[in-house]
């Protein structure tokens, strides 16, 4: 499990360095076992991520089911897809290449 404040770091980290910044989406899978210091963090992961990618005009996918998470879809990573996310569903789609 992760400490909020490291993934306070690691989302961080990847905007300052502009991996956040050109993309058409944002898929986040799921975290569990999350940790807290004693002197709580103040937020929850997907608060953490939204403050972050605020100013960023694209759909963020939270929980989907991929990671250290027993219900782990794979992502090949590189590969161009479609994301389609309302309040009901999500959809990634390979596209055909």
């Amino acid at each position: 499990g992760e400490y909020l404040y490291s993934v306070d770091r690691l989302i961080r980290t990847l905007d300052r360095a502009g991996k956040l910044k050109n993309l058409a989406g944002l898929i986040v899978g799921g975290f569990t076992d999350i940790k807290d210091n004693d002197i709580p963090f103040g937020q929850t992961v997907p608060e953490i991520i939204m403050e972050v990618v605020k100013d960023y005009n694209y759909p963020v996918c939270f929980n989907f089911p991929a990671g250290h998470i027993p219900n782990n879809c794979s992502l090949i990573l590189g590969r161009e897809i479609t994301l389609l996310v309302d309040e009901q569903r999500v959809e990634a789609n390979y596209v055909a290449g």
